[in-house]
């Protein structure tokens, strides 16, 4: 039977294993081009990709991690399992291996949704397996769209880093090939294009409004509306999030609800979840079993971010003064992931109803700048996410880049431990307090240690991929 593998980041297939290749497992461990016949078999492919969102170098563990240890909310106890600790000295090389297997499983992701839209795409069917169709058609395109947006974002500086954002992105493979490839690295403006492109092709495709689990049209919108914000086009920024909250689909917890919320599936709030089984589930490798006490209780949360909450505002909940013996004392023990070291299986919110408040709050204050009648909107979003989380808060009636900073400040807030944080720093051009345990390290903007190394196997497999600055190729 063939066997798909990647080399670097080409896609062959091969009859016979081999050491100089990563093997890439399809869905359903056979050629898709083969397999993908009908509607049920496009769908049981979409499911494999859907499953790549899972592992724990990707949206289970260690996409969550990077930009909250490398930024401020989050440390390495000194009493550890061994995990992530170059991450907490801000140490990263090109032989790193959570870099590196968080870069296979992405490929891993794009090698199979490209597969999946072409081999959809081909099928002929009637008009009613045709809509069926052309809905998980859609979804792959989204989750194409999304993966190379986390990837960029980890791999690549922010999309302002150069005036024209010509630097280094990742790159870019659309399109099933069953010939040896070595790509270079597309500009950061060529991949922002592409994701664009994708979530726009989804959106023509994709009808559902409400899926647990799947990529619907809130999630696109609300995905489209973050992806636009970090290139800075305000205007489309503030329009797609506009869409997802006038759309109705979702709406915000209340203030009792939302400590609840994340012992939960599905709130009313999350847009877009990764789910978990008790079948499914990265158990104890997952986020939830590195943060809680009673599993390996490795990741804290700085002393700094847990000031930041007024003692009304109920987000503070999520994290519990406790005590780390033979450590630390206090500790800031994170509860955003309650279930992490019992069933196990938390879902994974990748973006909320909040998020999206958050999201247009930012792009009309950036507006406002030049149109100040977009404050009025950006304060009263603002205030939204703020008083629902403190009733007793006073409202925001800030301006300029005063508003602005305050809007990042409630991101960091209400986003903690999910992913977010050190992207929000960079693309701000903000340099950061790296916090661990006992010292704390200023690092300014820019900064290569801001993007992690390429492999260093991808490099030497590969003579057209070029390393971070700041990583050595060899």
């Amino acid at each position: 039977m063939k066997r798909l593998f990647i080399y670097g980041t080409m896609l062959v297939l091969s009859t016979a294993c081999s050491t100089s290749f990563l093997e890439l497992e399809n869905p359903q461990g056979l050629d898709l081009r083969r397999t993908i016949v009908d509607v049920p078999s496009l769908k049981a492919a979409t499911n494999g990709v859907y499953d790549k969102f899972q592992s724990i170098h990707y949206y289970n563990r260690s996409f969550l991690l990077y930009p909250e240890i490398i930024g401020d909310n989050m440390f390495v106890s000194r009493r550890n399992s061994g995990r992530y600790i170059n991450y907490d000295f801000f140490r990263m090389n090109a032989e790193d291996g959570n870099a590196t297997d968080t870069w296979y499983q992405m490929w891993r992701l794009i090698v199979n949704a490209n597969l999946a839209i072409d081999r959809g795409e081909a099928l002929e069917l009637n008009t009613t397996l045709q809509a069926q169709a052309n809905e998980l058609i859609g979804e792959m395109y989204a989750a194409r769209a999304l993966c190379y947006f986390d990837m960029v974002r980890l791999y690549g500086q922010p999309y302002n880093y150069s005036p024209d954002a010509s630097h280094l992105g990742v790159p870019l493979l659309i399109e099933p090939s069953m010939e040896l490839v070595k790509p270079a690295r597309a500009s950061v403006k060529a991949v922002y294009d592409q994701i664009v492109a994708d979530f726009e092709r989804a959106l023509s495709l994709v009808n559902s409004t409400q899926n647990n689990g799947r990529l619907t049209v809130p999630a696109i919108q609300a995905l489209l509306a973050k992806v636009h914000l970090y290139r800075e086009d305000w205007e489309q920024a503030e329009r797609y999030a506009t869409d997802v909250i006038d759309g109705n689909s979702h709406s915000l917890l209340g203030n009792a609800e939302y400590v609840a919320s994340w012992a939960e599936n599905f709130s009313s709030e999350s847009i877009f979840e990764i789910v978990n089984s008790a079948i499914d589930r990265p158990g104890t490798d997952g986020i939830g079993y590195f943060v809680e006490p009673e599993g390996y209780g490795d990741g804290l949360a700085s002393a700094d971010l847990y000031n930041t909450y007024a003692d009304t505002d109920v987000r503070k909940q999520l994290i519990e003064v406790g005590s780390r013996p033979s450590a630390e004392t206090p500790a800031y023990i994170i509860r955003k992931y309650p279930r992490g070291a019992t069933s196990m299986d938390d879902h994974i919110k990748v973006i909320r109803l909040s998020e999206v408040y958050l999201i247009r709050a930012e792009a009309r204050a950036e507006i406002g700048k030049t149109n100040a009648t977009f404050y009025a909107g950006a304060q009263a979003d603002l205030n939204t996410i703020v008083q629902r989380a403190d009733p007793e808060a006073n409202d925001i009636t800030l301006t300029g880049d005063a508003l602005v900073q305050r809007i990042i400040l409630e991101r960091r807030k209400e986003l903690a431990f999910e992913g977010n944080r050190l992207f929000d720093t960079n693309r701000k051009k903000m340099g950061i307090q790296h916090i661990q345990s006992d010292r704390t390290q200023s690092l300014s903007y820019p900064n290569n240690g801001f993007v992690l190394p390429i492999s260093r196997t991808e490099l030497q497999a590969n003579p057209n991929m070029e390393p971070n600055p700041g990583y050595s190729r060899n």
